[in-house]
Protein backbone atom coordinates (compact mmCIF):
# COMPACT_ATOMS: atom_id res chain seq x y z
CA UNK A 1 0.00 0.00 0.00
CA UNK A 2 2.98 2.34 0.45
CA UNK A 3 4.51 1.18 -2.86
CA UNK A 4 7.89 0.89 -1.20
CA UNK A 5 10.77 -1.42 -0.39
CA UNK A 6 11.75 -1.15 3.26
CA UNK A 7 14.45 -2.62 5.47
CA UNK A 8 13.82 -3.86 8.99
CA UNK A 9 16.97 -3.87 11.14
CA UNK A 10 16.28 -6.23 14.04
CA UNK A 11 19.45 -5.31 15.92
CA UNK A 12 18.87 -1.55 15.76
CA UNK A 13 15.10 -1.92 16.02
CA UNK A 14 14.49 0.48 13.14
CA UNK A 15 12.84 0.59 9.72
CA UNK A 16 14.36 2.36 6.72
CA UNK A 17 12.79 2.95 3.30
CA UNK A 18 15.19 1.85 0.56
CA UNK A 19 13.04 2.69 -2.45
CA UNK A 20 9.69 4.30 -3.12
CA UNK A 21 8.15 7.72 -2.60
CA UNK A 22 4.96 6.51 -0.92
CA UNK A 23 2.94 7.26 -4.06
CA UNK A 24 1.97 4.78 -6.76
CA UNK A 25 4.28 5.16 -9.73
CA UNK A 26 4.07 4.63 -13.46
CA UNK A 27 6.22 2.25 -15.50
CA UNK A 28 9.86 1.74 -14.54
CA UNK A 29 12.00 3.17 -17.32
CA UNK A 30 15.52 4.40 -16.54
CA UNK A 31 17.80 4.00 -13.49
CA UNK A 32 17.06 6.42 -10.67
CA UNK A 33 17.74 6.77 -6.97
CA UNK A 34 15.59 4.62 -4.76
CA UNK A 35 14.34 7.66 -2.86
CA UNK A 36 13.07 9.16 -6.13
CA UNK A 37 11.67 5.99 -7.70
CA UNK A 38 7.88 5.72 -7.51
CA UNK A 39 7.03 2.00 -7.39
CA UNK A 40 3.68 0.26 -7.85
CA UNK A 41 2.34 -2.55 -5.66
CA UNK A 42 5.65 -4.20 -4.81
CA UNK A 43 4.72 -7.82 -4.16
CA UNK A 44 7.82 -9.93 -3.49
CA UNK A 45 11.61 -9.76 -3.16
CA UNK A 46 14.63 -11.97 -3.85
CA UNK A 47 18.21 -11.15 -2.92
CA UNK A 48 21.42 -12.09 -4.79
CA UNK A 49 24.42 -10.36 -3.25
CA UNK A 50 23.87 -6.62 -3.69
CA UNK A 51 21.09 -7.18 -6.23
CA UNK A 52 17.58 -7.02 -4.79
CA UNK A 53 14.97 -8.16 -7.31
CA UNK A 54 11.34 -7.13 -6.86
CA UNK A 55 7.98 -7.76 -8.49
CA UNK A 56 6.48 -4.41 -9.47
CA UNK A 57 3.03 -5.93 -9.91
CA UNK A 58 1.19 -2.67 -10.53
CA UNK A 59 3.07 -1.94 -13.76
CA UNK A 60 3.48 -5.58 -14.90
CA UNK A 61 7.26 -5.42 -14.53
CA UNK A 62 10.19 -6.86 -12.63
CA UNK A 63 12.66 -4.41 -11.16
CA UNK A 64 16.05 -4.39 -9.49
CA UNK A 65 17.44 -2.33 -6.62
CA UNK A 66 21.25 -2.14 -6.50
CA UNK A 67 21.93 -1.98 -2.77
CA UNK A 68 25.44 -0.64 -3.31
CA UNK A 69 24.41 2.37 -5.41
CA UNK A 70 20.76 2.58 -4.29
CA UNK A 71 19.71 2.71 -7.93
CA UNK A 72 16.42 1.27 -9.12
CA UNK A 73 16.03 0.02 -12.69
CA UNK A 74 13.64 -1.99 -14.81
CA UNK A 75 14.59 -5.64 -15.17
CA UNK A 76 11.84 -7.09 -17.40
CA UNK A 77 8.55 -6.03 -18.96
CA UNK A 78 7.40 -3.05 -20.99
CA UNK A 79 4.46 -2.30 -18.60
CA UNK A 80 2.03 -3.69 -21.18
CA UNK A 81 -0.16 -6.52 -19.87
CA UNK A 82 0.04 -9.84 -21.71
CA UNK A 83 1.99 -13.09 -21.89
CA UNK A 84 4.64 -12.52 -24.56
CA UNK A 85 8.11 -14.04 -24.23
CA UNK A 86 11.37 -12.72 -25.59
CA UNK A 87 14.18 -10.34 -24.64
CA UNK A 88 13.53 -9.11 -21.11
CA UNK A 89 12.90 -5.47 -22.03
CA UNK A 90 10.48 -6.45 -24.81
CA UNK A 91 8.54 -9.17 -22.97
CA UNK A 92 5.03 -8.55 -21.66
CA UNK A 93 4.05 -9.65 -18.15
CA UNK A 94 0.77 -9.55 -16.23
CA UNK A 95 0.88 -8.76 -12.51
CA UNK A 96 4.06 -10.61 -11.53
CA UNK A 97 3.73 -11.54 -7.87
CA UNK A 98 5.79 -14.25 -6.14
CA UNK A 99 9.50 -14.65 -6.94
CA UNK A 100 11.88 -17.59 -6.54
CA UNK A 101 15.59 -17.44 -7.34
CA UNK A 102 17.76 -20.30 -8.55
CA UNK A 103 21.09 -18.64 -7.97
CA UNK A 104 23.18 -21.45 -9.47
CA UNK A 105 21.33 -21.35 -12.77
CA UNK A 106 20.99 -17.56 -12.78
CA UNK A 107 17.22 -17.81 -13.18
CA UNK A 108 14.51 -15.74 -11.49
CA UNK A 109 11.16 -17.53 -11.57
CA UNK A 110 7.94 -15.59 -11.07
CA UNK A 111 4.23 -16.22 -10.70
CA UNK A 112 2.57 -14.11 -13.39
CA UNK A 113 -0.82 -14.00 -11.73
CA UNK A 114 -3.14 -12.43 -14.30
CA UNK A 115 -2.09 -14.94 -16.96
CA UNK A 116 -2.24 -17.86 -14.48
CA UNK A 117 1.33 -18.68 -15.45
CA UNK A 118 4.78 -19.41 -14.08
CA UNK A 119 7.57 -17.81 -16.06
CA UNK A 120 11.36 -17.58 -15.93
CA UNK A 121 13.72 -14.65 -16.37
CA UNK A 122 17.24 -15.63 -17.41
CA UNK A 123 19.47 -13.16 -15.57
CA UNK A 124 22.49 -13.89 -17.74
CA UNK A 125 23.14 -11.93 -20.92
CA UNK A 126 21.23 -11.89 -23.17
CA UNK A 127 18.45 -11.71 -20.61
CA UNK A 128 15.06 -13.05 -21.68
CA UNK A 129 11.67 -14.19 -20.37
CA UNK A 130 10.23 -17.63 -21.11
CA UNK A 131 6.92 -19.14 -20.02
CA UNK A 132 7.02 -22.52 -18.29
CA UNK A 133 3.30 -23.05 -17.63
CA UNK A 134 0.45 -20.87 -18.89
CA UNK A 135 -1.10 -19.76 -22.16
CA UNK A 136 -3.00 -16.48 -21.97
CA UNK A 137 -4.93 -13.87 -20.02
CA UNK A 138 -8.08 -15.99 -20.13
CA UNK A 139 -6.54 -19.48 -20.07
CA UNK A 140 -6.67 -21.06 -16.63
CA UNK A 141 -7.67 -24.26 -14.86
CA UNK A 142 -6.54 -27.04 -12.54
CA UNK A 143 -4.90 -29.36 -15.05
CA UNK A 144 -1.84 -31.48 -14.24
CA UNK A 145 0.55 -32.96 -16.78
CA UNK A 146 3.29 -31.65 -19.08
CA UNK A 147 4.31 -28.00 -18.72
CA UNK A 148 2.87 -27.24 -22.16
CA UNK A 149 -0.69 -28.35 -21.35
CA UNK A 150 -0.90 -27.91 -17.55
CA UNK A 151 -2.98 -25.03 -16.20
CA UNK A 152 -3.03 -22.96 -13.00
CA UNK A 153 -5.46 -20.32 -11.75
CA UNK A 154 -4.09 -17.02 -10.43
CA UNK A 155 -0.93 -18.28 -8.71
CA UNK A 156 0.50 -15.80 -6.22
CA UNK A 157 3.55 -17.33 -4.55
CA UNK A 158 6.29 -19.81 -5.31
CA UNK A 159 9.48 -21.24 -3.85
CA UNK A 160 12.42 -23.27 -5.16
CA UNK A 161 12.96 -26.64 -3.46
CA UNK A 162 14.93 -29.76 -4.46
CA UNK A 163 14.96 -29.09 -8.19
CA UNK A 164 11.31 -28.09 -8.36
CA UNK A 165 9.04 -25.11 -7.92
CA UNK A 166 6.22 -25.26 -5.39
CA UNK A 167 3.47 -22.83 -6.40
CA UNK A 168 0.69 -21.33 -4.28
CA UNK A 169 -2.12 -21.81 -6.79
CA UNK A 170 -4.44 -19.34 -5.14
CA UNK A 171 -7.80 -19.77 -6.89
CA UNK A 172 -7.40 -23.55 -7.06
CA UNK A 173 -6.92 -23.65 -3.26
CA UNK A 174 -3.88 -25.90 -3.41
CA UNK A 175 -0.14 -26.16 -3.86
CA UNK A 176 1.22 -27.34 -7.21
CA UNK A 177 4.68 -28.73 -7.98
CA UNK A 178 6.56 -27.99 -11.21
CA UNK A 179 9.20 -30.72 -11.55
CA UNK A 180 12.06 -29.93 -13.90
CA UNK A 181 13.41 -33.46 -14.23
CA UNK A 182 10.34 -34.56 -16.23
CA UNK A 183 8.71 -31.15 -16.91
CA UNK A 184 5.46 -32.21 -15.26
CA UNK A 185 2.98 -30.37 -13.03
CA UNK A 186 1.29 -32.20 -10.14
CA UNK A 187 -0.59 -31.38 -6.96
CA UNK A 188 1.51 -31.41 -3.80
CA UNK A 189 -1.49 -33.10 -2.16
CA UNK A 190 -1.33 -31.25 1.15
CA UNK A 191 -5.08 -31.57 1.76
CA UNK A 192 -4.68 -35.34 2.18
CA UNK A 193 -1.72 -35.05 4.58
CA UNK A 194 -2.09 -36.05 8.23
CA UNK A 195 -3.23 -33.21 10.46
CA UNK A 196 -0.76 -32.87 13.34
CA UNK A 197 -3.06 -30.70 15.49
CA UNK A 198 -6.74 -29.98 15.89
CA UNK A 199 -7.03 -27.37 13.12
CA UNK A 200 -7.73 -29.63 10.15
CA UNK A 201 -8.97 -27.05 7.66
CA UNK A 202 -8.76 -27.26 3.89
CA UNK A 203 -6.26 -24.76 2.47
CA UNK A 204 -8.11 -21.72 1.10
CA UNK A 205 -6.57 -19.25 -1.38
CA UNK A 206 -2.90 -19.77 -0.47
CA UNK A 207 -0.99 -16.58 -1.21
CA UNK A 208 2.62 -17.32 -0.29
CA UNK A 209 4.88 -20.32 0.24
CA UNK A 210 8.47 -20.54 1.46
CA UNK A 211 10.98 -23.39 1.86
CA UNK A 212 13.39 -22.94 4.75
CA UNK A 213 15.86 -25.69 3.82
CA UNK A 214 14.82 -28.07 6.60
CA UNK A 215 12.48 -30.21 4.53
CA UNK A 216 9.46 -28.10 5.31
CA UNK A 217 7.27 -25.48 3.70
CA UNK A 218 5.53 -22.54 5.35
CA UNK A 219 2.26 -21.62 3.68
CA UNK A 220 0.24 -18.40 3.98
CA UNK A 221 -3.30 -19.85 4.17
CA UNK A 222 -5.12 -16.60 3.46
CA UNK A 223 -8.79 -17.28 4.05
CA UNK A 224 -8.07 -19.32 7.18
CA UNK A 225 -5.95 -16.48 8.61
CA UNK A 226 -3.01 -18.69 9.49
CA UNK A 227 0.45 -19.89 8.50
CA UNK A 228 0.68 -23.66 8.02
CA UNK A 229 3.81 -25.78 8.43
CA UNK A 230 3.98 -28.58 5.86
CA UNK A 231 6.36 -31.51 6.15
CA UNK A 232 6.53 -33.06 2.70
CA UNK A 233 8.36 -36.28 3.57
CA UNK A 234 6.28 -36.98 6.66
CA UNK A 235 3.13 -35.75 4.87
CA UNK A 236 1.93 -33.74 7.88
CA UNK A 237 0.27 -30.36 8.37
CA UNK A 238 0.25 -28.22 11.49
CA UNK A 239 -0.56 -24.62 12.38
CA UNK A 240 2.63 -22.56 12.71
CA UNK A 241 0.92 -19.27 13.51
CA UNK A 242 -2.63 -17.90 13.60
Amino acid sequence: GNHAIRQIDLEKDEIVTLAGTGERGMALRWPELGSEAALASVWDLELAGERLFFANAGTHQLGELDLASNQVRSLAGTSGEDIIDGPSMEALLAQPSGLALDGKAGTLYFADSETSSVRALNLKSPSRVDTLVGAGLFDFGAINGPFETARLQHPLGLTWIEGALVVADSYNNRLRVLSFNNRQVNDLGENRFTCADNSCLTVSEPAGVAADGNGRLLLADTNNHRVVEIRRREETLSVWAE
